[in-house]
């Protein structure tokens, strides 16, 4: 295991070439990588062969990392990110970290292909938009203390069995996570098929917009707002709903929300379609 730092000396933005390298040499499996000042953008490059033991990009660093037609793509073990440039990567990763992201709707743009797996990615912050896309496997996302962070997730990534914690900022969600806690923030949903097992809602926003059938065994709100007033799926169905407090808003106007048992509430708001029958307990 070695230390490499990025340096863009030769200034032809190739990571293949030792010269860009302080030590002299090109990462190789268990280096520890640290690309954390200037300005010298690095190229698509396919390094898949490789997997890092760790990948820093510092906040000092304010070049671009890749493109949407050729991503650097390298694994690493662990990634610390809080680069300042637009940065595109593809591979394996167990934790991802974002600490901060340039502006913009193409921050930092993270894919996968074939095996790869991201196995916790972590948003502590920044400024722009964080895109999941290709058929990347995620097990854990927890977005905590990112208000400035839009984390957009492609219909294409498999979150069977993951887990969606989140306090602040927004998540676009285009595919059906199983378990999801919110405190506060605004969640997105523009699912069109799966199954929600579970939501507790604590704070924020929900706007639920499924674009097809699709169902939520256990919605349970503590706080916030639960809106699916702009849904435009066909259906979809809640079989358990408890509401201790907060709102739920369902006026689509196309009453589209099948609730399977009577929703249990306390003190919470509902709001519904004139002429709609709903049982509440």
């Amino acid at each position: 295991m070695a230390t490499r730092t990025w340096t863009g000396t030769a200034g032809d933005n190739d990571w293949s070439n030792t010269a860009n390298w302080d030590e002299g040499s090109v990462p190789v499996s268990s280096d520890d990588v640290y690309i954390v000042s200037g300005s010298e953008s690095i190229d698509g490059y396919d390094a898949s062969a490789v997997t890092l033991d760790s990948l820093v990009v510092g906040s000092q660093y304010t070049g671009t990392i890749g493109s949407s037609g050729a991503k650097l793509q390298i694994s690493s073990t662990d990634v610390d990110f809080s680069g300042k440039g637009v940065t595109y990567l593809e591979g394996d990763y167990v934790t991802f970290t974002v600490l901060d992201t340039t502006t913009g709707s193409t921050a930092l743009n993270i894919s996968a292909g074939g095996s790869d797996d991201i196995t916790t990615l972590r948003i502590l912050g920044g400024s722009g938009n964080i895109n999941l896309a290709a058929s990347c496997d995620l097990t854990t996302i927890e977005q905590i203390g990112a208000d400035g962070v839009t984390l957009s997730i492609a219909d294409s990534v498999d979150l069977t069995g993951a887990t969606l914690t989140m306090d602040s900022g927004i998540v676009e969600m285009g595919q059906a996570v199983p378990t999801i806690v919110v405190f506060g923030g605004e969640l997105k949903s523009t699912i069109d098929s799966g199954t929600i097992t579970s939501i507790d809602q604590y704070g924020g926003k929900i706007r639920w917009s499924p674009t097809a059938s699709c169902t939520i065994t256990t919605l349970t709100v503590y706080a916030g707002k639960f809106d699916s007033s702009n849904s435009t799926a066909p259906t979809f169905t809640i079989t358990n709903t408890t509401l201790h407090d907060g709102e739920l808003d369902e006026r689509s106007g196309i009453e589209n929300a099948v609730y399977t048992n009577p929703i249990s509430t306390g003190s919470a708001e509902i709001k519904y379609d004139a002429g709609r029958e709903i049982t509440i307990n």
